[in-house]
């Protein structure tokens, strides 16, 4: 007979822990919260606030007061925001998400989820590295890492690139920016292929300049370098910048992949999503797209500092003035 009881103790002992562990369930995690966002665990007891970075468990309550915002990634991997003030339960919020597609919008939202958690970056030097060196690019000091320090070491009278240090382009067109130098009138453009030979020249006293790559018959898949110097003071010089003309198959292939992107996003006009579409651009350094899609994220949630914070990150991750 005891051991009937404690069979039986044993076994209610489980089933309340099973219970317990699934209304415990981590449904969401936070990706960002704005104004007074409260959180009730379990649906009962006090009113916490929300943090950045917090967990969301099923049968908890969300509470937002007017003018708050919140940004939640679900545990299959799919985004919800909030911004109308009410009560919401995280188990219907579950239910709304749960049956929809999520293979690539999962990947990126935890690559969000873990930028924002982590100063490391989305991509690393070591992995841009990595990239060129495949495309059979000499190394020419263009670590970011390297030239952003290089930078704190000199005077405000350098020359310093505004346009993405290291990009791949969808199209021939390519932008080349730099600050202006005062009482400096002219600037001496020069663009060369890895082997340090010279494609393309142009004296300007404009602090930028378009070129048509097609025109210039540049070789696609392979990294061309280009630099600025003072016409009149040739030892005040840029660092050299690099770009890559992208082929035909690579742009299908990242085509094919945005298409699929596309479709589980659907018609989503959301912050969220636009940053899933910066964080997919910037995988395949298409910078120009990543900051398009940064920018619009900002547009709809202009006062959430985690965007912006991630926004910033980008900037300082490719941009050598950080602008």
């Amino acid at each position: 007979m005891n051991k009937i009881y404690v069979t039986l103790g044993v076994t209610i002992f489980i089933i309340m822990l099973i219970y317990t562990t699934a209304a415990q369930t981590n449904e969401f995690r936070v990706l960002a919260a704005k104004g007074e966002v409260l959180i009730q665990k379990n649906g009962k007891g006090n009113w916490e606030k929300i943090y950045t970075g917090g967990q969301i468990n099923a049968n908890d309550k969300i509470k937002l007061i007017p003018g708050s915002y919140l940004g939640l990634v679900h545990a299959k991997g799919k985004t919800i925001e909030l911004k109308k003030d009410g009560t919401y339960s995280a188990t219907k919020l579950s239910k709304e998400v749960a049956g929809m597609k999520s293979t690539m919008t999962g990947q990126l939202a935890n690559l969000i989820v873990s930028e924002v958690g982590s100063t490391s970056g989305l991509l690393s030097n070591k992995d841009n590295n990595k990239s060129m060196n495949q495309s059979g690019v000499v190394e020419r000091n263009l670590d970011s890492e390297f030239i952003k320090s290089n930078s704190l070491q000199v005077s405000g009278d350098r020359i310093l690139i505004q346009s993405p240090i290291k990009e791949h382009l969808l199209g021939n067109d390519v932008m080349f920016e730099w600050n202006k130098v005062p009482s400096e009138n002219e600037y001496d453009f020069y663009l060369t292929d890895r082997y340090d030979r010279l494609e393309f020249s142009k004296t300007t006293s404009d602090s930028f300049l378009v070129v048509d790559t097609k025109q210039l018959n540049l070789e696609k898949g392979v990294y061309y370098f280009w630099r600025v110097i003072v016409k009149e003071k040739p030892e005040m010089k840029s660092d050299e910048a690099c770009f890559m003309i992208l082929t035909d198959s690579e742009i299908t292939g990242i085509n094919d992949t945005l298409k699929l992107l596309k479709e589980e996003l659907g018609n989503e006009q959301t912050a969220i999503s636009k940053l899933m579409y910066a964080v997919f651009f910037e995988k395949y350094n298409l910078i120009g797209e990543a900051k398009a899609s940064y920018l619009d994220a900002l547009k709809i949630a202009p006062d959430v500092e985690v965007y912006n914070n991630l926004y910033h990150n980008f900037l300082r991750r490719h941009y050598q003035s950080g602008y």
